[in-house]
């Protein structure tokens, strides 16, 4: 009789201690670190960006010589890739007829990674008064021959490109274009594609001369 009056005290004290509140110190840990765990997941997902440089500048100036406008693409985020899938340039509008006869890719350097993509021309004349030319640079063809606006295609400029986000700049894309008659101005440049969410990216045209 003893041991079982003993064993249904005993199984009280076990209940009452099950009801009993964990201390506050306790409670707050258990959500800090499904807190964590919550970032933690965050931290690998991804979203979509499109920024925007709507400053543009100068692609080349009328008259002899050439220009090697660029590109400059960064992410702040310090750990992980981003992946750019759109760079969409515009020209200004109102250009002359003869339009942008001769803008083409050079190459695209990616996290100090240089690679020569020289590709044709990207641009065709306008069709009207006030026409503001546009083209997205992706997947351009790389030429193998040296007439722009008559290209042998061969392989392509990249689909897309993935950077480690590791310092300044982390792709930047040189240009090459030549006007004789009329300064030909770039008006826009839009970079879509796919980051971390806490991360920013930027987009920089570096005009000609």
């Amino acid at each position: 009789m003893c041991q079982r009056l003993f064993l249904l005290a005993a199984a009280g004290l076990l209940g009452l201690s099950l009801l009993t509140p964990a201390p506050a110190s306790a409670q707050v840990g258990a959500i800090l670190n499904a807190i964590d765990a919550v970032d933690d997941k965050l931290d690998t997902l991804v979203v979509p960006f499109k920024v925007v440089d709507d400053i543009g500048g100068l692609c080349d100036s009328a008259g002899g010589g050439t220009s090697n406008p660029e590109i400059h693409i960064d992410s702040d985020g310090e750990e992980g890739e981003f992946v750019i899938t759109s760079i969409l340039v515009r020209s200004a509008p109102a250009l002359p007829t003869t339009g942008f006869l001769n803008l083409t890719i050079n190459k695209v350097v990616i996290d100090g990674d240089s690679f020569e993509t020289k590709t044709g021309n990207i641009l065709d004349p306008t069709f009207g008064s006030g026409v503001a030319e546009s083209a997205d640079l992706m997947g351009t063809a790389v030429i193998r021959n040296s007439d722009p606006n008559d290209p042998l295609p061969g392989g392509s400029f990249p689909h897309q490109i993935v950077a480690q986000s590791a310092g300044l700049e982390d792709v930047w894309i040189q240009l090459f274009c030549s006007s004789f008659d009329d300064d030909l101005t770039i008006d826009q440049i839009l970079v879509a594609g796919w980051k971390r969410p806490a991360d920013s990216v930027t987009v920089t045209y570096v005009p000609g001369n």
